[in-house]
């Protein structure tokens, strides 16, 4: 099952010269293309694989980056020495014309967060890794969650949302305007684990220690993550990137240095990203740490990872250390959402260290979609699932 209504051919270009290379990766480029890029709005926590990936998708001429917000997680969104750095980046990608939200500090409910010294990073914006221009530019902040409403209620176009960080600003949005999900063509989420162990264990304390269960993106804020899945009961079309796909990717040091050999601002900037996920992030605990990654390759390529449709509840129920923030596929109920439980670059004509340098135009939007056709193969439970 494809998760567009109508689906864009792969365009395979064998050789381009540097000049091509900015030409047709370049996102303001492809206003001047034959084919209209989907609008996008990017949710993420200010993360270092969030911001690889919002440099990927700033580059791939299929998307139009129309807003950007960020949630509380990796990052404290509300920190000085954060929002500069944003600006600043935003600055060496040439992209001071998108409009920034700023979301929640903390959760809708509750006191889940990232332990201190994973946020510190953010705080001092990835230095010495990553670089960014002296000049801060005059970039006005906004409120996330309404900055999303605003966007999709605006959009002649429906609206495709990648969300890579905690489920707060999608949460919130639905608070504001339910009816939204009426012109989102796609919510593209990385969180989660379904059938894989969570992730809170690298941390070697409670209550990260001792739940196994959960992944951090879904336990910073269970309940906003509940209420978006209820939402995907309600016709808003969830493609789930949880822990079980992102696990069977991994990102080397070649791909950091063929990113860098590229040379455009998108790429040198995901490059960074990528060198202090290796060194600081990566090794035999995280041999991929940039999890947004494959999910923002998953949202641009839909042969890249194959789906089954579940019923996804979140635990909100038990306590932090316990197995709160669990995603567990209850089977009986009709789907809402679309799960990603591998993926691969052998479904695609091309590899991680070739991200930035081919073009895989759409030629069509992707229309809003409903799991109502889902709804019979979901009432046959879990082990009837059959993937696309």
């Amino acid at each position: 099952m494809n998760r567009y209504c109508s689906g864009g051919l792969l365009i395979m270009t064998a050789t381009l010269s540097a000049v091509a290379i900015e030409a047709s990766l370049s996102t303001r480029a492809t206003h001047a293309a034959n084919f209209t890029p989907t609008p996008l709005i990017f949710d993420d926590d200010g993360s270092q694989d969030g911001f690889a990936a919002l440099a990927y998708l700033l580059a791939n001429p299929k998307f139009d980056v129309q807003a950007l917000t960020v949630s509380h997680g990796v990052a404290r969104p509300e920190n000085e020495g954060f929002q500069t750095g944003l600006k600043k980046l935003l600055g060496r990608l040439n992209a001071t014309d998108i409009p920034v939200g700023i979301g929640s500090s903390v959760p809708l409910s509750g006191s889940n967060a990232f332990p201190g010294f994973i946020r510190n990073d953010a705080d001092k914006f990835y230095a010495p890794f990553v670089s960014v221009p002296d000049a801060v530019p005059n970039i006005e902040f906004t409120t996330a969650a309404q900055l999303i409403v605003n966007k999709v209620n605006s959009s002649p176009e429906p609206v495709a949302i990648f969300s890579a960080g905690a489920f707060t600003n999608i949460a919130a949005a639905l608070r504001i305007d339910p009816t939204i999900v009426n012109n989102i063509s796609v919510l593209q989420t990385m969180g989660g684990a379904v059938f894989v162990p969570g992730n809170l264990g690298v941390v070697d304390e409670p209550p990260y220690s001792t739940n196994t269960a959960a992944e951090f993106n879904v336990w910073v804020d269970p309940l906003a993550a509940s209420e978006v899945f209820a939402a995907g009961e309600n016709g808003l079309n969830i493609q789930m990137m949880p822990l079980d796909g992102t696990n069977q990717i991994e990102f080397t040091r070649e791909d950091y240095q063929a990113w860098l050999d590229i040379g455009t601002p998108e790429s040198t900037v995901a490059a960074e990203f990528l060198d202090f996920s290796l060194v600081v992030v990566g090794g035999d605990v995280n041999p991929n740490p940039l999890w947004d990654m494959v999910a923002a390759i998953n949202l641009a390529e839909p042969e890249f990872s194959d789906e089954v449709p579940l019923h996804i509840e979140v635990d909100t129920d038990t306590l932090p250390g316990e197995s709160q923030g669990q995603t567990l596929a209850v089977s009986g109920l009709p789907p809402n959402a679309m799960v990603s439980l591998d993926a691969s670059f052998d479904r695609l004509p091309f590899d991680a260290s070739e991200l930035f340098s081919f073009s895989t135009p759409s030629k069509s939007v992707p229309e809003p979609a409903s799991l109502l056709g889902l709804l019979a193969v979901g009432a046959l439970g879990i082990g009837t699932l059959a993937r696309r």
